[in-house]
């Protein structure tokens, strides 16, 4: 079923928030983001030749070793018709990419997993990371000649990941214009209101996002909103958008920084999409409540950096999975205190022309569960977030007075590649626990010193928490 948004508001529109789930990897999941053989850093001109021979290879061959780690790792993308830029489902285009795949992996910007993946800081579920052992095979493989093997078919290619059934929600066809000023010098951030007939209470346990026009899409949330909750000043949240929304009768939507406008109650964000990731699933038995009755914000950032990207329009599809119950109800909070400095007198900057410099913040995980209502806390999957700066971020979290130890840690920030991750086991919070992450960054390119803010331009230092 899929609903569309309206103006001033409220056509049903289909709703449904949170799930994430690697892209490009293994047991069928797949990314909405389109790679590009800049993402391999392709050579194919150094790539070692070879016959082809299916016998007398003393190393790896392609079919025997190789084979096996690409179609668990690699060609959910990386298959005709897939949204990878070549295949390495079959022994021709992987001998053709076999140098820079080498190259890729090595390196390890390829498959897409930006967190460590060597059991000392965390340990996340469908991890898309290659073993030592794999990159190694890999490649003595193109060392080797990139011998082919003998053929097999046994090998099977996974199947897409997508929702079955979901609720559909649809922004109308929109033109962003660029905003302007410190925060927005080339971005538009807009929200949509669409009413997803939830007569119920039902519970997101997945979602899937699908800009219409991926160039320009920053970002996307899905946010539930309860339209009679009182703001105050004799005003309801609904009171509040339709105002905002009177403010540009002559175009869909609002303005909204943040989340979903000034002055509107959100309490819960649970769909975030950023480039990158496709379908997100929460942990099986998890999901986050939507209350029967409430609305669906959706606030698309818009980026319009370059020339060829003004005057296009978009119109996005945002799928939900609901389920009527889950065994355990979480919540997906966004915590970000260095963009908060910006509602300080002096917000917090980074300075220009440095290599390497850093932002830390801390925050009492622990003391948030009287407030959710709740006994104890959880956590159960982490969602990193930076721009173009942004180089590298740890997740760090003392769950009670035993110091810190390491949750989390993106060694190499990638802004096309922005996934949720989801431990394989549930972190426990006491009441005094707390969290700290640091985020680094390069603002060589920069020539003054770098704002906080939600443009492209601006930095930020966010942390998702389910």
């Amino acid at each position: 079923m899929t609903k569309t948004a309206t103006k001033p508001h409220l056509l049903p529109l289909t709703a449904l928030l949170l799930a994430l789930a690697p892209a490009c990897g293994h047991d069928g999941e797949d990314t909405a983001a389109t790679a590009t053989a800049s993402d391999i850093d392709a050579d194919t001109d150094t790539a070692g030749e070879s016959t082809g021979d299916t016998e007398g290879a003393d190393g790896p061959t392609f079919w025997q070793e190789v084979a096996p780690i690409y179609f668990e790792r690699c060609v959910s993308c990386h298959q005709s018709g897939g949204i990878g830029p070549f295949a390495l489902d079959n022994f021709a285009d992987a001998q053709t990419w076999g140098q820079a795949s080498a190259a890729a992996t090595a390196a390890r910007t390829m498959p897409p997993w930006l967190l460590r993946d060597d059991g000392d800081c965390g340990s996340f579920r469908d991890s898309r990371a290659l073993a030592d052992a794999e990159i190694a095979t890999i490649a003595a493989w193109v060392d080797g000649g990139m011998p082919e093997g003998t053929p097999r078919t046994d090998l099977q290619l996974p199947e897409a990941d997508a929702l079955s059934g979901p609720l559909t929600l649809k922004t109308p066809e929109f033109t962003p214009e660029i905003q302007g000023g410190p925060f927005a010098e080339f971005d538009e951030y807009r929200c949509f209101l669409i009413d997803p007939e939830l007569e119920d209470d039902a519970f997101l346990t997945a979602y899937d996002v699908h800009p219409g026009t991926p160039s320009i899409v920053h970002h996307v949330l899905a946010l539930p909103i309860d339209p009679a909750y009182d703001v105050g000043g004799g005003m309801t949240n609904l009171d509040v958008i339709e105002a905002l929304d009177a403010e540009s009768p002559d175009r869909d939507g609002w303005p909204c920084f943040g989340a979903a406008g000034d002055g509107v109650e959100v309490d819960n964000f649970p769909v975030v999409w950023a480039p990158g990731q496709g379908v997100v699933h929460y942990p099986e038995g998890t999901g986050t409540r939507i209350r029967g009755g409430d609305l669906i914000v959706v606030q698309i950032h818009y980026n319009m950096d370059r020339p060829e990207l003004i005057g296009l329009s978009d119109s996005t599809e945002v799928e939900l999975a609901l389920a009527d119950e889950v065994d355990v109800e979480g919540i997906y909070v966004a915590i970000d205190p260095f963009l908060d400095t910006l509602y300080e007198d002096e917000p917090a900057v980074l300075p220009a022309g440095e290599s390497a410099t850093s932002y830390t913040w801390d925050v009492n995980l622990g003391a948030w569960a009287p407030w959710l209502g709740w006994s104890s806390l959880k956590i159960r999957g982490v969602f990193p977030h930076m721009h173009d700066y942004g180089r590298t971020m740890k997740v760090e979290v003392d769950p009670g007075g035993e110091g810190y130890s390491c949750a989390a840690e993106v060694p190499r920030w990638d802004f096309n590649w922005q996934l949720q991750y989801f431990l394989d086991e549930p972190l426990a919070v006491a009441e005094d626990g707390t969290l700290r992450v640091t985020c680094g960054y390069n603002t060589e390119a920069a020539d003054e010193p770098v704002l906080p803010g939600w443009g492209t331009g601006n930095e930020m230092c966010f942390l998702g928490l389910f």
